[in-house]
């Protein structure tokens, strides 16, 4: 849309005009838009729909499949419940909106989570299971609710910010969730939000890099994260609540992070391949082994503007819940227009 805008009065004119149908709006994770205009006349973007259907599998720790969760669908980002009984995930409709739902993996039945007409996305699941906290623009901007996972009751907002808030992870006592900040000065800045007292959320990592993708480890002494401070975007460790001592996981690019549920080990996808570390806690300091690649997952859609997770791990680390493309995804070109504003004097 294009609107005219008075430069003396600061005020804007008439009515707004629809200048390009189908476009790709924004980046919900970064909320930069998918176009861009010069002050030349040049419009340029991104338009059409962006589809990538795919199976959601088991596969064991060399990557051989062992048996399907559910059928080809568009999916985003996924999590498992923590007793591995239940999947969270975002399916988008034709729309391009991202809803929640949640498949049963004991007989793979399907309920619609959420119903508004925004999108959801970055959701986890409190350590009982009884509630699933998710990030959403339905207020305009990204921000913090929680519903109870049984689908009734309604949303509740847990936290509301001028900044885009995306949940991380929820920490297995139940009392703090981890959630990134993007912000205009820092990028992107993990942050922790207290779930007893004042519930006043505090900054755990704040830097001129971005960090994102915090993970508590089971015993919730360290936080798991990523970061670009060296270039790629790479895995590090440190502790909580306070960080005291740094330990990069990844090499030479990786993410994002999963524990095991006993804490000895941790996940990550490095280019094509699911990586393994193992991690050993020693009082206040940790020793981690050599990186170990386990399998590609070449055939895994990535979440695209989901970001998140396009894998997940059962608890005891002996099978991974992956996505395996059945249909290649359908881009638009990027599309550049010259001297747009000639049809506004239409």
């Amino acid at each position: 849309m294009a609107h005219r805008f008075d430069l003396d009065r600061l005020e804007l004119k008439d009515e707004p005009v629809p200048i390009v149908d189908a476009v790709i709006g924004f980046d919900l994770t970064s909320n930069l838009a998918r176009f861009s205009v010069s002050e030349n006349g040049v419009l340029v973007y991104y338009g059409g729909t962006e589809f990538n259907k795919a199976d959601l599998i088991w596969v064991d720790r060399k990557g051989k499949q062992i048996g399907p969760v559910a059928k080809a669908a568009d999916y985003g980002y996924i999590r498992l419940s923590r007793d591995n009984k239940r999947l969270v995930t975002a399916l988008r409709d034709p729309s391009t909106r991202w809803d929640l739902w949640i498949i049963d993996l004991a007989d793979g039945g399907q309920s619609r989570f959420t119903f508004d007409g925004a999108n959801e996305v970055f959701f986890i699941w409190s350590p009982d299971g009884g509630r699933i906290a998710f990030s959403s623009n339905r207020s305009g901007q990204v921000n913090m609710y929680q519903k109870l996972s049984s689908g009734s009751g309604n949303e509740e907002q847990i936290l509301v910010s001028d900044q885009p808030m995306f949940c991380n992870d929820w920490s297995t006592d139940g009392e703090f969730i981890v959630f990134h900040k993007l912000s205009g000065t820092t990028r992107a800045d993990i942050w922790v939000l207290p779930l007893s007292g004042d519930r006043r959320p505090f900054a755990y990592l704040e830097t001129q890099f971005g960090e994102r993708e915090a993970r508590f480890s089971p015993n919730g002494r360290w936080i798991a994260y990523t970061s670009d401070e060296t270039g790629p975007r790479d895995v590090y460790i440190q502790s909580f609540p306070i960080g005291r001592g740094k330990w990069q996981i990844s090499r030479g690019g990786g993410g994002p992070p999963k524990w095991r549920g006993d804490g000895k080990e941790i996940y990550y996808v490095s280019g094509d391949t699911l990586m393994s570390v193992e991690v050993k806690m020693v009082g206040d300091t940790l020793e981690m082994a050599t990186p170990q690649p386990l399998f590609e997952i070449r055939g895994a859609p990535l979440p695209g503007a989901l970001g998140g997770a396009a894998f997940d791990a059962s608890a005891d680390g002996q099978k991974f819940l992956i996505g395996v493309s059945v249909q290649e995804a359908t881009f638009t070109p990027i599309t550049v227009v010259l001297n747009w504003t000639a049809d506004l004097s239409r």
